[in-house]
């Protein structure tokens, strides 16, 4: 519409220079006046031409200026939308990755990722559970189990399981039998460690013994390091804390809390000791992963064992290829740098 207007206006203007540029007008007036008007007429004319002529030049540079205006403002706009464009392709895309992953729950992110690999297996459900255990993860884990004494027959063995964990409460179950451990691990997500204590003392003794060797310890970022004090929990109160799996009654298991809650951090490093005692007919000593967990550290002493009482003892980590990573591995002792995540099930087993 406005390019239309524009040719009409431009021919108009031409089209007014050719006309009085004419003997047309001066015949004209001519005609109905007389010889001597159309003279002066179209001696007139001659101004009105050089007028008509520089209202058509300042037109036509006026209308260049706007064309070229809107051209760099065309040009401008865009580019704006080339940026736009480009904005969307590397953000709007994440962003909505984004509000995919938060809308979606653990367990089926895996499940979609195992798609890419497992397509033609329908049930992942057993991979997914060994990968994302119902218990939260561990990180920044350092372990290591040493036999520190053997007498008459019987070791004395020690734990040391180092994680840095969000404050609060440091809940660590006691029973006497592996399949109640296994179903508190599932029934109580909030359990720190689980423990089987051995059959051959009285339940009540052996909890009694293993609160007396339950030790932890904080690591702040700053400061000295100091001992946290674990208490029992009454066998009433016991359901306060955790949830009890099916069979399984208040008597069954011992719970032990150390509160953690008003630390100045918002996550905390702890130590926690464990000591124990068994015989030599066990033969073999574990280590393995209770839930996911970002080990740094391994490491398994038995030199007590093969030098002291020149026992064979074979080291042998269940870990998927860490040869490579094997630090020290002589002499009943095996230490290994990991820096990576284990799943459940996961560890180091010492069998002599």
């Amino acid at each position: 519409m406005v390019r239309s207007r524009l040719l009409i206006y431009f021919g108009s203007v031409l089209a007014a220079i050719a006309l009085i540029n004419t003997p047309l007008p001066k015949i004209l007036v001519s005609a109905v006046l007389n010889p001597e008007a159309g003279d002066a007429v179209a001696r007139s004319l001659s101004s009105v031409t050089k007028d008509l002529v520089l209202v058509l030049l300042v037109s036509i540079y006026f209308e260049w200026a706007r064309s070229r205006s809107q051209g760099e403002l065309l040009r401008s706009v865009d580019l704006k939308i080339d940026e736009m464009r480009e904005e969307a392709r590397t953000m709007t895309a994440p962003a909505t990755r984004r509000l995919a992953l938060d809308a979606s729950s653990p367990e089926e992110l895996v499940t979609a990722a195992l798609d890419r690999h497992i397509a033609y297996q329908i049930d992942k459900s057993s991979l997914v559970s060994m990968v994302l255990s119902t218990n939260p993860p561990h990180h920044d884990v350092s372990v290591a189990l040493r036999v520190e004494s053997v007498t008459g027959g019987v070791l004395q063995v020690s734990s040391r399981y180092e994680v840095t964990m969000p404050r609060g409460q440091v809940l660590v179950a006691a029973t006497f039998s592996p399949s109640h451990a296994a179903a508190l691990s599932s029934a109580s997500t909030e359990l720190f460690e689980i423990v089987t204590l051995p059959r051959s003392t009285p339940f009540e003794e052996a909890v009694r013994t293993f609160g007396e060797r339950l030790e932890c310890y904080v690591e702040p970022a700053q400061g000295a390091v100091r001992k946290a004090p674990f208490r029992k929990v009454p066998t009433s109160a016991l359901r306060k804390h955790i949830s009890l799996p099916v069979g399984m009654t208040s008597a069954d298991v011992a719970l032990f809390v150390a509160d953690l809650s008003q630390e100045s951090t918002e996550f905390v490093r702890v130590r926690h000791y464990y000591r124990w005692s068994q015989t030599l007919e066990e033969h073999f000593l574990f280590w393995s992963a209770s839930r996911p967990m970002f080990v740094r550290t391994v490491t398994m002493d038995m030199r007590e064992l093969v030098q002291g009482h020149e026992r064979e003892v074979f080291v042998q980590p269940f870990l998927d290829g860490v040869d490579s990573l094997v630090l020290d591995a002589k002499d009943g002792h095996l230490l290994l740098r990991l820096d990576r995540w284990l799943v459940q099930g996961q560890g180091v087993a010492a069998i002599w």
